[in-house]
């Protein structure tokens, strides 16, 4: 009666496992090294952009620091010159390749701009009550058919224009062989109105195809002194330490370097 039983149970059960293993192997495989689509000369991994509308208070920062690097002459800003990770959005908008890995419940991004890198939680349906902030922000996404739909936030506020507040919303598709990321960003702090971009990547080619190379940005301690100076000559407060500084970043016992906040 067991073995009765049980074979009736394994075949209603069947076409439904069969539904699921179906609906699974749908989903496109995205797996590899990718590379940003260039968009004519200077283009390469800036994706379409319609400029966001900042806030008053966004807009009148952007114009200080902007203000601030024309008078010395600095080409970089506080985020490269200290060594900060690149963090989201911008981590999807590498100008070198970028790997996505499909593994069971989640989905791993990785950047050769970034050493941190960004998972997609596939098996949690919301996020935690807490969430450590982060550069990337904590991502939970499914699958809706050939789409992989991905909500995200959590972020600790250090980032360009990516305030704690942040929320970002994407949709990963397949389309001609090319791989899509329609990214939409809202921040109140920030945004007037939400901010989209769509990103899009081809199969990385040539040695590019192979791995996520090595990259290492190294913090110039003259550079990070003459950034400092900037921030305190236009009245910005500061964490920075010129003691440590004139010892040549030797004492260990010297308070550790931390970005403004």
């Amino acid at each position: 009666m067991r073995s009765r039983l049980f074979l009736l149970s394994a075949a209603v059960a069947a076409p439904f496992l069969a539904m699921a293993a179906t609906a699974h192997a749908a989903d496109p495989d995205i797996t590899g090294m990718w590379a940003t689509v260039a968009r004519g000369e200077g283009q390469q991994g800036r994706g379409q952009r319609v400029r966001p509308k900042l806030t008053p208070e966004a807009a009148a920062r952007n114009q200080e620091d902007q203000k601030i690097n024309t008078a010395n002459h600095r080409l970089i800003g506080e985020g490269h010159t200290k060594c900060w990770p690149t963090g989201m959005p911008g981590l999807m908008q590498p100008p070198f390749g970028i790997e996505f890995l499909q593994t069971k419940g989640r989905i791993t991004i990785l950047s050769e701009v970034s050493n941190l890198p960004r998972t997609i939680y596939l098996d949690e349906k919301t996020h935690p009550d807490s969430i450590i902030p982060g550069w990337n922000g904590h991502s939970i996404g499914h699958w809706e058919g050939g789409t992989l739909v991905v909500d995200t936030v959590g972020f600790n506020g250090r980032n360009h224009n990516v305030s704690e507040k942040a929320h970002i919303t994407e949709k990963i598709f397949m389309k001609d062989g090319h791989l899509i990321d329609e990214l939409t960003q809202t921040d109140p702090a920030n945004l007037l109105e939400p901010a989209v971009t769509t990103y899009e990547y081809e199969r990385a080619k040539g040695q590019e195809a192979n791995e996520v190379m090595e990259y290492v940005c190294e913090v110039d301690p003259s550079n990070l002194v003459a950034f400092e100076q900037e921030q305190k000559a236009a009245g910005r407060a500061s964490e920075f330490d010129p003691a440590w500084a004139a010892s040549g970043f030797t004492n260990p016992a010297a308070p550790v370097v931390q970005a403004a906040k």
